[in-house]
């Protein structure tokens, strides 16, 4: 029994007092107490919590205390004595990776969700589904029944099989699957979808996840910078050592590390803003809310509009032109194109100088402001953080102010003493996140060997020309995520760049089309395995629509929960969570490598079973064999769904745990169930920084500093090797781009509040990713569910999604804290519950995404649950508006849209739609609606 950690703390539940323990929360345990503890017959297991689909996203573990089938308590990992942990060592302080890493909230209160209400215990059908009558325009209305597993597989089996013989082979079945799971290594990992079919052999329609979070830098900034890897953004190689001992501001552009850092990576964005304090360094936030970050770390927060960044950059460029303050050698020597941008920016162009007081128009900022911060930041070496880019690179022509940010930087030199580009992403080492050596202080050789990859991943990145895993499998064809309900509803669809979300920038320039010839019957099955499309894309309810059309004879969804895309489905198959099967656990989005083996807690609800397990059972009814010759140097062994265990001691006697230091798998399971690699001492660090090579003979040195020391510039993915103002691969494939010309400049769209649109719409909708679930996941749990800011109970008992308005706004619409509003626009129509705060400015309006979708009316496109992106623009309006034909840019406009907000009366609504609110009378609504709301008996 693991009881190394349980000394340090206890965060025991007041619900439980169990080995006779005093329940009180968060305190520390005597030694009698701890001893007790370990003595009580406890099973204890290392659960992973990153809760990703990919197997690459897992952390750090949450400590689990299991008796009797139950989850009594789950405690924080702490790092063994033994192992050294990483230090930063600097002229203003030794920064060093404490002991404890602890979850995110909404992991500590996970163990909910593992017997909520919402599970699906048993495998589901809807109740007017067969295959002589689909009703697929029920879907998303209809409840369902439950049926045996083997009346669904054979279902699921005899579909396929129709499919094959009616089409001529599985290419017209579309299979979703990204990261929105779970992040075990085997049994929870999504993507096992893509292998059941590239396993059959007869193709599929790959839906690629586009480059969400990071897309502006993707669409953009990488034709500025030139940076192809990582996603579009600068590497973040060593970079925080250079901004610990150089920086004198950080910049802060709608970023929230408390918030999505702390998520991802164990509380470590709130050490590393205490630690910039620390350190001296000044913060600047730029946001339109005062969000958990800016509210404790910022020295200044300078309210914007969402979305018009861009034009506060353009400003402060002005500015410096004006005044001479940037780098001139830099910009002669490193950069390209700047004499066309000066011209743009002083309006020698268009007539238009980029003043202060042009962009406090657009913006909202003062003018005095705009100069107080272009004076600080050329005076102050300045260094922009972010986590993924915030909500500005999420919203309408996002490309636009990711160009803009990466110009100014340019303008003061990027690279030099205290002027990065430095990210609250802070995993070892990862594909979106470094490229050549880790953010932080690691062993190169635990880099590549320390914990293995599941190969299945290779089908998150397969279809990214020159960096796929493995070779892609022939037959899949590529369908972009944001243009799916499009594929189905309005065919064909033509667009530029794949969308992969790490593919290179070359192939922005490739054309796409689907289907992909004239004959292709387009998208004929949906295999779901993520459920929540319906909550976290935008025109979510064109997503509806598309599920519901009948072209779609046939949908499967995968999911432990019943909610979101599931209420579309046809048949939906219980996987289990976590806590209910044995893993092996990679956690490669660890700040320190490690890896760890995964106890199953309790038995599985239910009939539930893992998305492994269930992908091989139906794999074994349609009779998949052997992997094909081709596959057996990239596979880990000779079946396409091998057993669990030969499948993960293969994987696991691949690291260094076994080859290096003589773990054996048994041992490892059995006896020493978690290994976390030592970290480099602070000089081992200094000779890894300055002996992995960025170029040939180039080190890597501290952040970007390789290239700003360069005597020229070089070695970029530009035409020119440097950074371009004027992108040179940009001019030559898409010169009269309107929307992303070379040369980026400020353009004025219909979803401004200086727009005429404003008249009907006069409020901003900002989202983000939110602080209280992960994306979609966790929006079910009391414990989180009953936080002021994470929902707001209705005077009819429903747990409203808030809505951050500003008092001068509230007043102006006569809605008071805590009244249940209407959030509408042409797009349809989201209720919430008014939190009335002076932590967002005027004239912008907040709700996080992912709040879990519960439609009142499909037909009316009102949603109860609070999914904001149901009203989020389509990806395409842009393009018919301003630039019909292929789509060049496929974005996914997220954040910064035009809304109105007004009361409205719950109670008018449930005599206007009795049967919605009739669905969820016997809902437990401190869970929100589930499976007691869908299923019939």
């Amino acid at each position: 029994m693991v009881v190394s950690y349980v000394d340090a703390v206890s965060a025991l539940s007041r619900q439980s007092g169990a080995a006779g323990l005093d329940p009180q929360l968060l305190r520390r345990l005597s030694p009698e107490e701890a001893e007790a503890l370990k003595s009580s017959g406890y099973r204890v297991s290392y659960v992973t919590a990153s809760l990703n689909g990919h197997s690459v996203l897992a952390n750090f573990p949450l400590v689990a205390y299991c008796k009797d089938n139950r989850i009594i308590r789950q405690l924080p990992f702490y790092i063994p004595d033994g192992v050294r942990r990483w230090k930063i060592v600097t002229g203003r302080g030794v920064f060093e990776r404490p002991k404890k890493a602890p979850n995110y909230p909404v992991s500590f209160a996970w163990r909910q969700r593992v017997y909520s209400p919402t599970r699906v215990r048993y495998p589901l059908k809807r109740v007017d589904w067969s295959p002589e009558n689909r009703n697929t325009q029920n879907r998303g209305k209809s409840k369902f029944v439950r049926i045996s597993w083997d009346e669904a597989i054979e279902i699921i089996a005899s579909e396929i099989e129709r499919i094959r013989k009616v089409y001529g082979g599985t290419h017209v079945v579309l299979v979703q699957a990204d990261g929105h799971g779970q992040s075990g290594f085997l049994h929870s990992v999504h993507f096992w979808g893509h292998h059941l079919f590239n396993a059959l052999g007869t193709g599929w329609i790959h839906q690629n996840r586009n480059p969400d979070s990071w897309e502006g830098y993707y669409w953009g900034a990488k034709h500025v910078w030139g940076f192809d890897q990582p996603i579009g953004r600068p590497p973040n190689d060593t970079t925080w050592d250079d901004v610990f001992k150089n920086a004198e501001m950080i910049v802060l552009t709608g970023g929230d590390p408390l918030t999505t850092t702390d998520a991802w990576n164990n509380f470590l964005g709130t050490h590393f803003m205490r630690w910039i304090k620390q350190a001296g360094i000044k913060v600047v936030a730029i946001s339109p809310d005062v969000n958990y970050t800016n509210a404790v770390f910022a020295d200044k927060w300078i309210p914007i509009r969402p979305n018009t960044d861009a034009a506060l950059y353009f400003a402060i460029a002005y500015l410096w032109i004006q005044w001479g303050t940037y780098d001139k050698k830099f910009i002669e020597t490193h950069t390209v194109g700047f004499e066309e941008f000066r011209r743009y920016i002083l309006g020698e162009e268009d007539g238009v100088p980029k003043t202060p007081e042009w962009a406090e128009r657009i913006t909202g900022v003062p003018v005095e402001t705009i100069k107080a911060l272009a004076r600080a930041w050329a005076k102050k070496r300045t260094t922009l953080a972010i986590h993924y880019g915030g909500p500005k690179i999420r919203g309408i022509l996002s490309h636009l102010p990711a160009r803009a940010e990466a110009y100014v930087m340019m303008m003061q030199g990027l690279g030099a003493p205290g002027r990065q580009f430095a990210r609250f992403q802070l995993p070892a080492f990862t594909l979106t996140g470094n490229e050549k050596a880790p953010t932080l202080p690691t062993y190169m050789e635990v880099v590549k060997e320390g914990a293995p990859v599941n190969p299945v991943m290779a089908y998150s990145y397969e279809l990214v020309p020159g960096r796929p895993i493995y070779p892609p499998p022939p037959g899949a064809i590529p369908l972009i995520k944001t243009l799916v309900p499009d594929a189905i509803l309005n065919p064909p669809v033509e667009w530029y760049g794949s969308g992969s979300i790490i593919a290179p920038t070359q192939d922005q320039f490739n054309k796409y089309r689907f289907p992909p010839t004239d004959d292709h019957p387009g998208i004929r099955m949906i295999w779901n395995e993520n459920s929540s499309v319906m909550t976290c894309w935008n025109d979510s309810w064109r997503w509806a629509q598309a599920f519901r059309h009948p072209s779609v004879e046939f949908i499967v969804t995968i999911h432990p929960w019943l909610e979101n895309d599931a209420y579309f489905s046809d048949l939906i198959l219980p996987a289990q969570t976590v806590y209910e099967h044995d893993d092996l656990v990679s956690a490669m989005w660890a700040d320190m490598r490690a890896i760890y083996y995964q106890d199953r807690c309790v038995e599985p609800i239910g009939e539930s079973k893992s998305d492994y397990e269930i992908h091989k059972m139906v794999a074994d009814r349609l009779g998949v064999g052997k992997v094909r010759p081709d596959f057996r140097d990239s596979w880990p062994t000779e079946e396409w769904f091998p057993e669990p265990e030969k499948f993960l001691r293969v994987m696991y006697e691949k690291t260094l745990a076994y080859k290096k230091y003589g773990i054996s798998w048994e041992e490892f399971k059995t006896k020493r169930k978690i290994v976390v690699y030592d970290a480099p001492t602070p000089e081992e660090w200094e000779r890894i920084k300055n002996t992995v090579e960025r170029l040939p003979g180039v080190p890597v040195k501290e952040g970007l500093r390789w290239y700003y020391e360069l005597p020229e510039g070089r070695g970029l993915n530009t035409k020119s090797g440097k950074m371009e103002f004027v992108s040179g691969w940009l001019k030559d494939h898409f010169p009269d781009d309107k929307l992303r010309p070379p040369l980026a400049k400020w353009i004025d769209h219909e979803e401004l509040p200086t727009s005429p649109k404003a008249k009907k719409y006069p409020l901003q909708m900002m989202s983000n990713h939110p602080r209280w679930r992960h994306h979609a996941q966790g929006d079910d749990m009391p414990w989180i569910r009953e936080i002021p800011t994470a929902k707001i109970k209705g005077p009819d008992g429903y747990y409203y999604e808030p809505l951050w308005i500003n008092p001068a706004d509230a007043a102006k619409r006569g809605i008071k804290h805590g009244d249940i509003v209407k959030v509408y626009n042409d797009y349809g129509a989201v209720l919430g519950a008014a939190y009335v705060t002076e932590r967002v400015r005027p004239g912008v309006v907040y709700m996080d995404h992912g709040s879990k979708f519960d439609p009142i009316s499909i037909e009316d496109r009102i949603d109860r649950g609070g999914a904001i992106d149901t009203i989020a623009p389509p990806t395409r309006w842009v393009y018919d508006k301003y630039q019909p034909g292929p789509i060049i840019v496929p974005e996914m406009p997220v954040s910064g849209y035009l809304v109105e907000v007004e009361k409205v009366d719950i109670e008018e609504l449930r005599r206007k739609y009795p049967e919605a609110f009739k669905r969820v009378e016997k809902m437990n609504a401190a869970y929100g609606p589930g499976y007691e709301s869908w299923v019939m008996g």
